[in-house]
């Protein structure tokens, strides 16, 4: 077979592998940003967030 006769037969499987490829990073990306997307966004939420972990790491020592 001549690749130069049929160059779709090169780009096919490299098509696919693409979109393969990015299907699979905007999943992963999808899962990156969920974490995120569910903290809290004010410092005073954070500050609060962090004194109630540190008050149960001390109760628990």
């Amino acid at each position: 077979m001549n690749v130069n006769q049929s160059p779709l037969l090169i780009l096919l499987p490299w098509s696919v592998f693409a979109l393969a490829a990015g299907l699979k990073a905007w999943q992963l990306g999808r899962w990156l940003r969920k974490p995120l997307a569910a903290m809290p966004n004010s410092t005073e939420a954070v500050r609060a967030s962090l004194e109630r972990l540190w008050q149960r790491q001390g109760n628990a020592s």
